[in-house]
């Protein structure tokens, strides 16, 4: 995990500012807010491949005749051989009928020994379709029986306006599955507005391959599949989808597919339905 987050994968988003699936940078999107790997928890990470490419791509389709939503992104991911750094870049483009726009992703995830690790990032734009910029950090800690606790916050700027959104996430690892809830409480224009994404995921294949449900609602400012219209932050959105990931070494792939239904403040409704497709090459 995962309004895309799910970014957006790595999960960013596409009003029709829906929430997301989060592109992660390494694992399938989310339609809820972006957050660190999974790989980063496993102990399989030891055994992980130092360089990785990937295509990602998010279709969004609309109702009522609004015309659908386009983005695909490359990325690099490097690894540092003790596992403990690992550095992510990304470009994107994003297009609807004859609009283009292009974005520029660098993130990084940091070890602080076995009980922790960062999330952190930047991003810029050409500012047509994507906001001008963005910045976010999340620390995860993990707890005792399986818990794990994230803290951070988001800042993004747009054309018309600019939003800062603290964060805070826990999740459970259990045997055979992993659940994790996200809280985002968006400042905007002195008001505040709340969202929530869940996930769940079903290992199976020794955690080589995953199944996973997600739904929540609200708009997540770093949703995959967000559009920014002035007012997306009122739309009344909720979400719900199913997501697969399949590990063939050297290349692991990833569908999820999310319905969303739009509601916004201007009377405005209408239903989103997104398609996620990632594939990933380590080496």
């Amino acid at each position: 995990m995962y309004r895309s987050l799910f970014s957006l994968f790595c999960l960013i988003p596409f009003s029709i500012y829906s929430q997301t699936l989060s592109i992660n940078p390494v694992e399938p999107p989310e339609n809820i807010p972006s957050q660190a790997p999974d790989t980063l928890n496993r102990k399989q990470a030891d055994s992980m491949a130092l360089n990785q490419v990937g295509v990602l791509h998010l279709h969004s389709f609309y109702s009522d005749g609004i015309i659908s939503l386009q983005q695909t992104a490359v990325q690099y991911v490097r690894r540092t051989p003790n596992q403990k750094l690992t550095l992510v870049g990304r470009a994107s483009v994003r297009s609807r009928n004859e609009t283009q726009s292009f974005k520029y992703d660098l993130e990084s995830y940091v070890k602080h020994g076995s009980k922790s690790y960062s999330f952190l990032g930047v991003s810029v734009s050409d500012q047509r379709l994507f906001p001008n910029y963005e910045a976010f950090y999340s620390l995860y800690k993990s707890l005792p029986k399986g818990w794990e606790l994230e803290t951070g916050a988001k800042f993004m700027k747009a054309e018309n306006f600019q939003l800062f959104t603290p964060i805070l996430g826990i999740s459970k690892e259990m045997e055979h599955s992993r659940l994790t809830v996200r809280n985002l409480f968006t400042i905007a224009e002195a008001s505040l507005y709340y969202s929530m994404g869940a996930n769940w995921k079903r290992f199976v294949n020794e955690k080589r391959d995953n199944i996973s449900i997600m739904g929540g609602f609200g708009n997540a400012p770093d949703s995959k599949s967000l559009d920014f219209t002035q007012d997306f932050m009122t739309n009344k959105s909720v979400f719900l989808g199913v997501g697969a990931e399949k590990k063939l070494n050297p290349f692991t792939a990833s569908i999820a597919a999310v319905y969303n239904k739009n509601h916004y403040s201007t009377g405005s409704k209408f239903d989103q339905y997104d398609l996620y497709l990632n594939l990933l090459y380590d080496f």
